[in-house]
This record gives structure tokens, sequence and C-alpha cells, in this order.
């Protein structure tokens, strides 16, 4: 192709397109594709990804599994004899949670080719994009990304990996687990860590789709209406049904992930979904308060897909008897994550609550594994902090985490694993910095509102281990007086 603008939209997909065998498995079949979209973006050939999809359905599962377009600027998804409504939905949540920037879709109808949407993710600078969309005729969407996805940072979790088979199995085997343990243990980034596992490989799950994930956090404020839905009053003054998180996330096709469950009431405001988590169904209510409005059903369908059945009729003006199903597929999971030691803050699971639940404990690390955690923390920090510093930093954190274990009520390790980046922002700012103020003053950044809340028998305790010259030395009484403050 010499200039972009010789091409018409239609010559160019015909000519990449006619002559590609579909079936075949070559990596390169949609090469030409590529360099005429490059060719029309201005960009390198290099930074465009073809890809065919088989199925609408599997669109989102197959881009994030696929290799090819990890390092595109735009990926134009393949799809011959298209569902159009339903490849762009696919194509649009795939972007609203990925790290493709731009996309668009390439559909068939009869023997002819076409453009059918062209997408980029909000706060994204791809001219590429709009030179794309200009040129296939078709409005660039910006595509809002999502904010409420748990993603696995770049440190694995060091943990017991039989907790790890614990929480693959239950997964698999459970519609609704709930992961137990004390706070800054990693319970969170443990469910990242497994939502990307499942995305890489869904088979091995039994799972047929990847479903991304709907992360809420709830709070003591939350009523039945919040977690699964109820009236609210619509723009017109109306009583109307509004979905809660629940039925969002069956509408989306998402996993619900409900962080510090606890924090909310939940054995008062689950209602029916203690009969639909048994696997029955049930009625959640009606799309107005005339008692002719549509019934909306909660259930369970046999395919791997979550769908909703008559949605338009929760937007419709008059009465109805049709119902509206919100139907969970069999690969849609229910994730809480649980901490019972701040008894002041949260609520406590009740008996038939929590037996709809699988029950993964997340216990704070062993000292080995603590020390597994902090080396690979420092080693591949961005600040690195340099030796001997390193080595001493270690064995301070690794004495503090020891006599916390002892001493102290549960804690996982996160807070202090944070220190040691205090600590090398620290020697960035100021090379000849004491290391043991530096690691005092984090420690009472990270940990002092915890400790504050310890009567002074059990901080006595904790001041001999912690004032050794080894350790903090005159550093926690420092500690101790800024303490204060934060009661």
């Amino acid at each position: 192709m010499t200039e972009a603008a010789e091409w018409t939209p239609e010559r160019l997909l015909r000519d990449g397109l006619d002559e590609v065998d579909l079936k075949s498995s070559s990596g390169t079949r949609f090469s030409r594709l590529e360099y005429y979209l490059a060719g029309v973006g201005v960009i390198r050939a290099t930074r465009v990804a073809a890809i065919q999809i088989g199925r609408a359905a599997e669109l989102a599962g197959q881009l994030r599994r696929s290799t090819r377009v990890e390092n595109a600027e735009v990926v134009a998804v393949v799809v011959p004899s298209v569902d159009t409504d339903r490849a762009v939905s696919e194509l649009r949540k795939y972007l609203r949670s990925s790290d493709t920037p731009a996309a668009l879709l390439v559909g068939q109808e009869e023997a002819d080719w076409s453009v059918k949407w062209v997408g980029m993710q909000s706060g994204a600078e791809i001219t590429s994009a709009e030179e794309l969309a200009k040129f296939f005729g078709k409005t660039l969407e910006r595509v809002v990304v999502t904010n409420r996805k748990v993603r696995a940072p770049a440190h694995p979790l060091v943990i017991d990996e039989r907790i790890r088979r614990m929480l693959r199995l239950s997964v698999r085997s459970s519609k609704s687990v709930m992961l137990v343990g004390p706070p800054g243990t990693g319970k969170t980034q443990l469910v990242g860590e497994l939502i990307d596992e499942i995305g890489k490989d869904p088979e091995s799950f039994g799972m047929g789709l990847v479903h991304d994930p709907l992360i809420v956090t709830p709070d003591e404020s939350w009523t039945t209406r919040d977690l699964v839905g109820g009236e609210t009053v619509d723009d017109d003054g109306r009583l109307r049904f509004s979905p809660g998180h629940v039925l969002e996330a069956i509408a989306e096709d998402q996993w619900l992930v409900l962080d510090e469950a606890n924090r909310a009431d939940l054995d008062r405001i689950f209602g029916g979904l203690l009969t639909w988590l048994s696997g029955k169904e049930v009625m959640v209510g009606r799309v107005s308060a005339d008692p002719k409005s549509s019934p909306i059903y909660l259930t369970w369908g046999p395919d791997p897909e979550s769908i909703v059945v008559g949605e338009e009729r929760l937007r419709s003006g008059g009465p109805s008897n049709e119902p509206i199903y919100y139907v969970a597929g069999t690969d849609w999971r229910l994730i809480g994550t649980y901490n019972a030691v701040d008894a002041q803050r949260v609520f406590r699971f009740g008996q038939a609550l929590g037996r709809r639940f699988g029950h993964v404990p997340v216990s704070a690390p062993t000292g080995d594994e603590f020390s597994t955690a902090l080396t690979n923390r420092i080693t591949a920090a961005d600040v690195p902090v340099p030796e001997p510093q390193a080595g001493r930093l270690r064995g301070i954190l690794e004495s503090i985490y020891a006599a916390q274990v002892e001493i102290l009520d549960p804690m996982g390790p996160a807070a202090l694993l944070d220190v040691s980046d205090y600590v090398a922002a620290g020697l960035l700012a100021e090379s000849g910095s004491d290391l043991a103020q530096l690691v005092a003053e984090g420690y009472l950044a990270g940990v002092g509102s915890w400790l504050s809340g310890y009567d002074g028998s059990r901080l006595g305790r904790l001041g001999v281990e912690l004032g050794a010259a080894e350790v903090l030395g005159d550093q926690w009484a420092w500690v101790l007086d800024h303490l204060k403050a934060l009661r």
C-alpha cells in the first residue's frame, strides 16, 4: 500500500481478508490486514494485532489469553458472520479492564467485510484510533476504564501452597467463597492472583469463559438495596426497581468480589440471596410499585455465561406481568474477604449465612515466609536499598515481625513490607540518613494506629524486643512518645 488515502475502506478490507484462510492456525495470516491498518493509523505494523474470534461470547476471554495483543496499540477483532451487538458489547467490556488502549471490530455479512465499531480507552491519547475511525466512517467511542478491577501486583504473595490449593478448589467447587484472616495478610491480593490465573487458563478451573471481577467494598450503611436491588426514585419521581451489585455483576457477566465483606451487616441485608445461594430461584422485587408490574427473579442457568432475560422491561413504563430473569451462569462466583480481628468496626456472620460460603483461611505468614516476601520486596523495588543497609533493614524488620507475632494479635506483613519502601525513599532523599530512624518513622506511619490500641502491658513486652540495640534501640522510645497523638 502506498498511501492510505488511495484505498477505500471496502477495498482495504477486501484485499486484507478475502484471501485469508480463516480456518488456518497461522499467526501471520492477518499480516496484510495489519499492515494496511497500520498505514491508515500511521503507526508501525507491529503495533497492530488482528485476531479472529469464533463466537462473540468468547471474545473478551480469547483476547486476554492471546499473547499477540500484549503490546498492541490497536487490536483488530475479526469475526465472521458476527452477532454485531453482542460482539461490540464484549469488545467494549474488554477495553474497560484491559491494557489494550484501542480496538476495532471487523465483521462479515454475507460476502462483505466492514468495520462495525472503533473504541478507545478514555484518557488514552491514541491518534491511530482516531485516524482509523475517520477512515472507516465510524464515531470513535471512548470507553470508560473501570477502576474496580483487582490486579495482582508484580510480586506474588508468599503463602502456604496448601492455602492456594484450597482457594483454587473452593472456587472450582463452590459458587461463593470467603477468604478469612487478619488484616494485612494479602486476602485481596490473593483474589487478584487467582483471577489472573483463571484468566490465563479457565479450562483448568472447569470454566468455559473468562469473567472480569466487579469489586465493591461494603460498609455499615448498606441495605438489601445496595447488595441485591430495590426501589428507588427515578428521574420522573416514580418508584422503580434499581439493580444492586449482585444483579449488576450478573448483567455484565462479572464475578462479584466483596472486599472486607463484613464491614456491612450481611446477615441483615442478604435477604433472598440466602435462598438463591442454596441453588433455588428467588423473587427479589418488581419493576415498580404497581402490583401488576414485572416481577424480577434471580436464578441459575445451565450455561457458563450469565445473562438477563427481559432487561428492557426494567425501563418500560406500563404494567406487565412478563417476568425479568437475572440468570447466573455456572461460571459465576461470589467472593468475599473477611477480617474478624477488628471487632469494633466489623460484623460477624451468622450460621445460616456462613453455611452458604466455602471458607479459606489466610493466616499471617511464618517467619520464613515473611523473610522471603521481604527479600523479594527489597530486591525488586523501583528504588533499591543498597548494601549493607539492605541487610540491616531485613534484620530489623524480621525482628519486629517475630515480636509482633509472639506478643500482639494476628496481623499480616503488608504494613511492615511497606516500611521497606519508606526507608528506600528516605535513603534516596538523604543518603546519609540514620536507618533506625527511618525504620521507626515508617513503622509509626504504617502500624502506629494499630499499636495505639494496645495497653501499656503489651507495649512494654513489645518494647523489650524492639528496644534492643540491634532492632530500633532508642528509637522505640520515640515511637512510644508519638503513639499518644494517634490515640
